[in-house]
């Protein structure tokens, strides 16, 4: 009856050790979807200051200017 008792202690300690774990997963998830949002917010209101809409070209030349010139082909 000895080892019943004992298998049955080491079960709840660790359904307990994972219970423990999975808590505190959560938590740095948690924080870690906090510290994003308020990245976010910054981003946004960093933009939002200057106006200015991001250069994404390369090239300033209309499409067409560029087909017609020298190397397309």
């Amino acid at each position: 009856m000895r080892t019943r008792t004992r298998q049955v202690v080491r079960m709840l300690a660790d359904m307990r050790h994972a219970a423990h774990c999975r808590a505190l997963r959560a938590v740095a998830t948690q924080q870690a979807m906090r510290l994003a949002a308020a990245e976010a917010e910054a981003d946004a209101g960093s933009q939002a200051e200057t106006h200015e809409a991001p250069d994404t070209s390369s090239d300033a030349r209309p499409l067409e200017a560029v087909k017609r010139g020298p190397g397309y082909h």
